[in-house]
């Protein structure tokens, strides 16, 4: 049957008629979100405007307040929208702007005596419905995420009604208080991508072309209060100095991170410096219970190779961040010192420690080891790699990779990625790794992470972005490699030196890691996940370099294979992605959170940047859900965990019960960037009481992850 068009039987702006032949369709592009969307009286069928993605989702309207959608509905368009009039009882209406595809019903009369208002709905099968908040959902289909959120409800007064989503069986069905309601009442949904829009907060300076979110990190707890901080690096920020640069200090707060609350700005006062480039926090160097800052200036004047490296160090106390910096200067002019920084501890003393590359040339890698005298009176090494260019690109200290005692540096040099053991205050001779390129020319090392373990079997693994990997006719489409950490069969050879698990780009230029970071844990199941951007990616031509992330999750079995969430740009050419970090958890909830930075997003002034931040959930980014069944319901007695005293000074007491005494019991405390300091493990108990030293821990956040089977507790503590 020949399907017949809105925009060619309609003529006539607000006029209705009676639908007789189906499928009445209309096709309305989002432009922005890169979908098409087309109606009829009893679905709504999504498909993307790229040709090369093949796929369809549908959602099939079952009833409405008790009402079945009728089969020749009067149906009206108007500009944009179009609207299906069902025998009086409910009308679906459906708007498609640039930014999203909106459905909204218009309920008539009141349904059940108690007042209860219902809208069931069914997703095509192949689309899994899950649960992500009382107003979001998520329909999954493999790699292709689609979120189904800001649920509003109105009645003909303007009052907001209580409404919330629940899912059985992969239905979807919206519940509505509407026992005092005025009739008409109005519930309205969106369906569309993550983008921008969902943010929880939203960062920005408002001042053009600054650049701000060319880099985002989370900055540990700096004024000690409990709630973590993030960094935001705007390197063309002007203030007295054209292009000078700036950092912004972000203080957090019982409501997470606030767009207008408190902050500090950081800068260097010269000229064409571009500072906040280069930036790095969550370590406490000098032990005073306070996480610091740290900031590379490679170039005085934004000259590469003319002039000597400096690296800030801005210490963190109950007042917030100390703005008079302590000042490490490079004694070779044009080394780059400062083009990297790392804070992390590599030692086992309390203080954090400080890594700086210097790539110029063959390159070399200086570490500041923390003290309680400050940095002014660290211990200082220096760190080479014979044969090697530009040593010291990226740098990161990670925890345990593969058995040996001590922390690991890892350090980057063209494409091959250095990993040193430490132990002590100096770095083990003997043991020098090196991961290559698994294919050359593709620019592996672009980004580097390896704080965090994906598969919870107590060793780090690390993540290598390769941004200009070639993908079949793709060029520059980007890759990720994942390497495990651990020893092969034998013991002796790391597992490090192979690639576990590759994901390639999918589109041309889109530069697939760019950046990679881990997100701590986003939904809390104890396991470590991973954020993966693409700043290049576009949804058509038109939209070029809109910019994608991607949030994995870890589980036991390593990453998983398809991404949790995804995150896309609406606005073409803001590069979002550009930067990515997990923040930490910066609502105190108990779940790890992101930040997200897109340069050269226009919010008001071109070129001015944003930097956002998506808080983790139950079930994952942004109250998103994560691969969990519907209708699973937990029957077995909860576990109880109590901790004391909490601040902690020396001695940590766990309290538990209720645990499955089937499953293997261990106890991990981290830091605030992931990293794991200490390791109990309990073997198979249900109850009993543990104490853990945690005399060796720098003052400063930290969290207690018990695993227990399929449970997981978490619980931050405070070490003074």
């Amino acid at each position: 049957m020949k399907k017949h068009y809105f925009s060619a039987i309609l003529l006539l702006i607000g006029v209705g008629v009676r639908a007789n032949t189906f499928p009445v369709t209309d096709n309305s592009p989002g432009p922005k979100i890169g979908l098409n969307a087309s109606y009829t009286p009893n679905e709504m069928r999504i498909m993307p405007q790229d040709a090369e993605q093949q796929w369809t989702f549908s959602l099939a309207i079952k009833a409405v307040n008790g009402h079945k959608p009728v089969p020749e509905p009067l149906v009206t368009r108007q500009k944009n929208a179009v609207q299906f009039d069902h025998d009086h009882h409910f009308k679906v209406e459906y708007t498609n702007d640039e930014q999203s595809i909106r459905q909204r019903f218009i309920i008539r009369e009141p349904g059940e005596a108690d007042g209860k208002l219902t809208v069931q709905l069914q997703p095509e099968n192949s689309w899994q419905a899950m649960y992500g908040s009382a107003n979001s959902l998520t329909f999954k289909n493999k790699d292709q995420i689609l979120n189904y959120s800001d649920l509003e409800v109105q009645d003909a007064t303007g009052k907001k009604l209580p409404a919330h989503f629940t899912v059985q069986q992969n239905q979807v069905e919206i519940a509505v208080d509407a026992g005092q309601a005025a009739y008409p009442v109005s519930v309205q949904t969106i369906v569309g991508p993550l983008t921008e829009r969902h943010a929880r907060t939203v960062l920005e300076r408002n001042q053009a072309g600054i650049q701000f979110g060319t880099a985002t990190t989370t900055a540990g707890d700096i004024n000690g209060d409990g709630f973590i901080d993030v960094l935001v690096g705007a390197p063309y920020y002007s203030n007295g100095q054209t292009a000078e640069g700036a950092v912004f200090v972000y203080y957090g707060a019982a409501n997470g991170i606030a767009p207008n609350a408190v902050f500090t700005v950081l800068e260097r006062n010269v000229a064409n410096g571009h500072f906040g480039e280069v930036i790095a926090g969550g370590g406490d160097v000098n032990g005073d219970g306070y996480d610091d800052v740290v900031v590379g200036a490679p170039y005085k004047a934004g000259m590469p190779g003319s002039d000597t490296g400096y690296v800030y160090v801005y210490y963190g106390s109950a007042a917030g961040i100390n703005p008079t910096p302590y000042i490490i200067r490079s004694a070779r002019q044009g080394d780059n010192f400062g083009v990297s920084v790392f804070v992390a501890k590599l030692n086992y003393d309390k203080p954090a420690d400080i890594v700086i590359g210097a790539n110029n040339g063959a390159g070399y890698v200086t570490i500041y080891y923390g003290s309680v005298w400050g940095i002014n009176n660290s211990l200082i090494i220096e760190v080479t790699a014979s044969g090697t260019t530009g040593f010291g690109t990226k740098v990161l200290i990670s925890g345990n990779l593969d058995g040996m005692s001590g922390n690991y540096l890892l350090a980057t040099a063209g494409e091959d990625l250095h990993v040193f053991n430490h132990t002590g205050q100096e770095i083990d001779p003997s043991y020098h790794e090196i991961i290559h390129s698994p294919v050359p020319g593709i620019s592996f090392g672009s980004s580097i992470a390896a704080q965090h373990d994906i598969d919870g079997d107590g060793y780090n693994d690390i993540i290598v972005g390769a941004k200009d990997y070639t993908n079949g006719s793709l060029n520059h489409a980007g890759a990720v490699y994942v390497f495990r950490g651990g020893n092969d069969a034998t013991g002796t050879v790391p597992n490090f030196l192979t690639p576990w698990r590759t994901i390639k780009g999918d589109k041309d230029s889109a530069l697939l890691g760019a950046q990679v970071a881990f997100a701590g844990d986003v939904n809390n199941d104890g396991h470590a996940d991973v954020i993966v951007s693409s700043p290049g990616w576009e949804s058509i031509p038109a939209q070029p370099n809109l910019g994608k992330v991607w949030l994995y999750y870890g589980k036991s079995s390593g990453l998983d294979s398809l991404a949790g969430a995804t995150i896309q740009s609406t606005q073409a050419n803001s590069w979002l992605g550009s930067s990515v970090a997990g923040a930490g958890d910066v609502d105190n909830d108990g779940y790890d959170d992101i930040i997200v930075g897109a340069p050269l997003y226009d919010k008001g002034q071109v070129d001015e940047g944003v930097a956002l931040i998506y808080l983790g959930g139950a079930y994952s980014l942004a109250r998103m859900a994560n691969t969990k069944p519907d209708d699973v319901v937990e029957t077995k007695t909860p576990a109880v965990v109590k901790t004391f005293p909490n601040p902690v000074l020396n001695n940590l007491s766990v309290q538990f019960e209720g645990l499955d005494v089937g499953a293997d019991t261990y106890i991990q405390i981290s830091d605030v960037m992931g990293s794991v300091v200490k390791t109990v493990r309990l073997g198979k108990v249900d109850s009993g009481n543990q104490a853990i030293d945690v005399s060796t821990l720098a003052p400063g956040t930290y969290f207690m992850i018990i695993n227990n089977g399929s449970k997981v507790i978490r619980e931050k503590i405070i070490k003074q």
